[in-house]
């Protein structure tokens, strides 16, 4: 490939060294530009499709909340509330001279809850921290 330039009327040539390469590195870089806009593209129909459903569930919401609104007339009016049903459990026994036991007991009898995300990383980092504290 060989660039020339005319100024007045005097003609300058450049010379490439490798001009196989360099047109082999142009057209890779081609390649990556028109990925980088297809998945730019893709990201656009994405958003759009999100902009129109976040507009759906509001048209949705404004039906129900004036579908609730058209109930509430309809009902009749009343002052009754409802009563809340209190149910008692059985009172804990405490041993005095196991208080370590009581405490794995308190863990064993605590329902477990899934980890949320959140809960399971600083679990993960706790633990990396720890095994850190003890290589020092």
């Amino acid at each position: 490939m060989v660039k020339a330039k005319e100024q007045g009327s005097e003609l300058f040539f450049v010379q490439v060294k490798k001009p196989a390469e360099v047109r082999k590195d142009i057209l890779e870089t081609l390649r990556e530009i028109v990925e980088t806009l297809h998945r730019f593209e893709k990201f656009r129909h994405i958003r759009h499709k999100k902009l129109e459903k976040i507009h759906h569930l509001g048209v949705l919401v404004k039906q129900a909340n004036k579908m609730l609104g058209n109930l509430r007339l309809k009902l009749p009016q009343t002052n009754l509330r409802a009563t809340v049903v209190k149910v008692q459990s059985e009172p804990k026994k405490v041993h005095h001279k196991k208080k370590k036991v009581k405490g794995r007991e308190k863990q064993e009898k605590m329902p477990k809850k899934e980890l949320t995300e959140v809960d399971r990383l600083e679990a993960e980092l706790s633990a990396i921290e720890s095994k850190l504290k003890s290589l020092t």
